[in-house]
């Protein structure tokens, strides 16, 4: 008995030290314990396991990341943490910031070949080459005049966004790259047809209408006060029509509100408006969006249309050698749209030149004699009171254009971009000062839309498009 009590004494004596039987288990437990103390005395923050790549510094992850695809960015990477989701966000939009200054180098650069060029082949490359340049250029434009004020206003605080058009930007890296490392890769399929564009010019075409559509529909509208913001929109986008006429009858400051009043005029254009009779429904939100894409329908066509007639006469007074095939004039064509918008059915559309003499006058001679009279059957009291209007002037002769009269009141960190660019560079303190905080502000837009074609088939003429915030 004694001896059972001293070794259930030594046993005691074993557990009270920490001693067991399975020697292994004994030491797992106690280094949990010790794990365990070691974390209860570190910071929370200290706790967490952290991937190695969270460990990076700022510099050296972007640098990783440029690795990474655009598309992927946009998709995947932008959506990891908010970390990630920053660095993401600054990759896509300091990539699309950058498309403008790449594009014009490289314009610049293939002007300076073309001046050198010798032979009608390398007159005729370098003269597709900055067609291409100078389409994907305007595109790159349309979308800025869309996103810019979500983007890339550091004026004012708003609403933030970023450039989300990842496929979009490799499309524009891809074409680029080839432009700059291959470009027989793009004229060489381009160069036996006339108005053939490489396969990356068609696709950031398209893929600018699908991206601008998809940003004011999720993006956009969904901000409260995108109202206000996107109110000059329509001035932005106008400004891009390169062969549209501006005047600027005046641009005033005063403190911080911006007024203004243009005209533009887009020749061989259409744009009318009915009343009808709709139970639809709309937000003025939709309704902004809808007017958004109208106007930027017309103008995607007007530009193609007349840009393709730019380049043609271009090329043909570059090749003005007897001896070379010369390049065939551009072929008619006709863009027609139409839509509702709730209580308004809208008809427009744009025809090129060749389009215009053709319907018009199919003889080539637009004169003024060639032209019949439209109201030469009338009876002779109804002729003369017809005379004696400014009406009957605009229907003696086929007439095609819109005019789009523009009054403007606005915060001056609200006026168009076009105008804060050249008055108001980025690295400008005077803005800052002035309009910062002026998200709700007064803004006041009136578009009246002129087309004096459309008295011919007794259609309205005019249409009015107020938009007022206060």
């Amino acid at each position: 008995m004694e001896n059972f009590e001293e070794i259930n004494t030594e046993d005691e004596k074993d557990l009270n030290i920490g001693y067991f039987l399975r020697s292994k288990r004994r030491k797992l437990e106690n280094d949990k314990e010790e794990v365990k103390l070691f974390e209860n005395l570190l910071p929370e923050r200290q706790r967490k396991k952290k991937s190695p790549i969270l460990l990076l510094p700022t510099e050296i992850l972007r640098h990783v990341l440029k690795l990474v695809s655009y598309q992927e960015l946009s998709n995947s990477v932008r959506l990891v943490n908010r970390r990630f989701r920053t660095v993401a966000e600054d990759a896509l939009s300091a990539s699309f910031k950058m498309l403008e200054k790449r594009i014009k180098n490289l314009l610049k650069s293939t002007i300076e070949a073309l001046q050198a060029a010798q032979g009608d082949m390398e007159i005729k490359c370098c003269c597709r080459l900055i067609n291409m340049l100078e389409i994907v250029n305007f595109q790159r434009s349309v979308v800025m005049s869309t996103i810019w004020r979500y983007a890339y206003n550091h004026r004012y605080e708003t609403y933030k966004s970023c450039m989300y058009g990842g496929i979009l930007l490799d499309m524009y890296e891809q074409f680029l790259w080839k432009f700059t490392h291959a470009p027989d890769q793009l004229y060489a399929t381009v160069i036996a047809r006339d108005y053939a564009m490489p396969t990356e010019v068609t696709s950031i075409v398209q893929m600018t209408k699908t991206f601008c559509l998809h940003f004011e529909k999720v993006n956009e509208e969904l901000v409260n006060n995108s109202l206000m913001i996107s109110g000059c929109k329509l001035l932005d986008l106008l400004d891009n029509a390169s062969f549209a006429q501006k005047d600027i009858i005046f641009e005033n400051v005063q403190d911080d509100l911006f007024t203004a009043r243009y005209n533009y005029f887009f020749n061989n254009s259409w744009f009318v408006a009915l009343n009808i009779k709709s139970e639809k429904q709309m937000t003025w939100k939709q309704k902004q969006r809808m007017m958004h894409m109208r106007i930027r329908r017309i103008l995607l066509a007007h530009t193609e249309m007349f840009m393709q007639q730019y380049h043609y006469e271009r090329e043909t007074m570059l090749r003005k050698s007897d001896d070379v095939v010369k390049i065939r004039r551009p072929s008619n064509n006709v863009y027609t749209g139409y839509g509702d918008i709730q209580d308004k059915f809208f008809y427009y559309g744009v025809m090129n030149d060749g389009a215009y003499i053709q319907k018009f006058h199919p003889e080539d001679q637009i004169n003024d004699a060639d032209v019949d009279d439209i109201v030469e059957d009338d009876p002779e009291d109804f002729q003369d009171a017809l005379n004696s209007t400014e009406d009957f002037q605009s229907l003696q002769i086929p007439y095609l254009g819109v005019h789009v009269q523009v009054k403007l009141a606005c915060p001056l960190s609200h006026a168009p971009l076009k105008f804060l660019e050249e008055k108001y560079p980025l690295d400008s303190t005077e803005l800052s000062s002035k309009g910062r905080h002026t998200e709700n502000g007064k803004f006041s837009l009136k578009l009246e839309f002129q087309c004096p074609g459309a008295k011919y088939p007794r259609l309205p003429a005019t249409y009015l498009y107020k938009f007022k915030h206060t």
